[in-house]
């Protein structure tokens, strides 16, 4: 049995636990997770039992399955999901081919991703089959890595490690934000990289106090903070990190909140570990914020999940009371930003473990002064 069928096996019994019959998936980061197909652009159709209108003949499939996509991705499916019957287009939509294989009075379990304009189509022209949004079903077996998953995620967060050593080099006041933005993925790329996991953040002086500012051709100033954030994907697996340094000679206001929010970072960190809420966590990190008078100035949440997918369940925020699992991968990233001013963050993404957690960025978190 390899990787993918025990995910399957390991979504059936949740899809059964909830009285699911069948399960739609589409979203190129389960199509993978599930199936192992990295075309991205196909249809995943699985039931807890052979429920479907089609018969397989080819004894090496798994007849409660399958895989409908176009001409395109024929020959990938066969290669990369050789368990898996292949249901062809060729001249078909896919409304008509799940018109095709759905029986009656099932219930089918569909992502939160699904194109509206499907659901609406399904609704109305498949009137037997019930449809169920349940993306927190089907995503729930992501949120605990298999070592397979940690190695990849690891090797991601090292070249962004690798890729900060780098651009040290050629932060200094005169360069523009997007040379060093162009820098750092060009050399993500080079150590294996396939694609950013999200669009790389360099922010300098007053644009680090936006926590998502966009890249511009703003030139570095002398005493500006750059706070860069970036990640890359490396086999289908995300990595995350953000570190923000000084060009020039900061402030005494500057270091001050560089100070509170690496403590913030490190107190978090600490209480990192497998059967504590993530709200809980949050609030290590939260908390000292406030306390220092800058609560006001930290509107995001602590974490978020990595893996296939940049932002993935859980989270480290008020909002979330999931309690954490071992190998779950989060990030540990507080912020102060003062508008108009400056801003800054510090990330890291951690693996959690039974009795703490695997930091794996390992980028230096002192202030570096340029």
């Amino acid at each position: 049995m390899d990787i993918f069928e025990k995910r399957r096996n390991n979504l059936k019994e949740l899809l059964n636990e909830k009285k699911f019959d069948a399960v739609l998936i589409e979203s190129p980061e389960n199509l993978f997770y599930y199936t192992g197909f990295t075309g991205g652009e196909a249809a995943f159709l699985m039931s807890v039992e052979d429920r479907f209108a089609f018969k397989i003949t080819d004894t090496s499939k798994d007849a409660s399955m399958c895989i409908i996509t176009d001409s395109r991705y024929y020959e990938q499916v066969e290669k990369e999901c050789p368990g898996i019957a292949l249901l062809r287009l060729e001249k078909h939509t896919y409304m008509e081919v799940f018109k095709e294989l759905l029986m009656s009075d099932l219930k089918l379990a569909v992502e939160d991703s699904m194109n509206l304009t499907r659901y609406l189509k399904f609704v109305e022209e498949i009137k037997n089959v019930k449809l169920d949004v349940c993306g927190e079903l089907i995503n729930r077996p992501r949120m605990v890595k298999d070592e397979t998953e940690l190695e990849l995620i690891r090797r991601a967060e090292a070249i962004g490690d690798e890729a900060f050593t780098h651009v040290l080099d050629i932060i200094k006041p005169g360069v523009m934000e997007n040379d060093i933005a162009l820098e750092i993925e060009f050399f993500m790329r080079k150590q294996g990289a396939s694609k950013l996991s999200f669009d790389t953040i360099v922010a300098s002086g007053t644009n680090s106090s936006m926590p998502h500012a966009q890249v511009t051709d703003k030139v570095i100033e002398n005493g500006d903070f750059v706070t860069m954030d970036f990640g890359c994907v490396y086999k289908g697996y995300c990595s995350d990190m953000t570190r923000t340094v000084v060009a020039g000679k900061p402030s005494d206001e500057m270091k001050k909140v560089y100070d509170i929010v690496f403590e913030a970072n490190k107190r978090a960190m600490a209480g990192i570990k497998e059967g504590v809420k993530c709200n809980d966590i949050d609030s290590l990190a939260r908390d000292y914020i406030k306390e220092c008078g800058y609560g006001e100035y930290f509107g995001h949440g602590l974490g978020h999940g990595v893996g296939l997918y940049i932002h993935e369940e859980p989270r480290f925020s008020p909002k979330c009371d999931v309690v954490t699992k071992e190998n779950m991968v989060i990030t540990d990233e507080p912020g102060i930003y003062l508008p108009g001013k400056f801003g800054v963050r510090i990330e890291d993404l951690v693996v959690v473990k039974k009795d703490g957690c695997e930091v794996l960025s390992h980028s230096p978190k002192e202030l570096i002064i340029i």
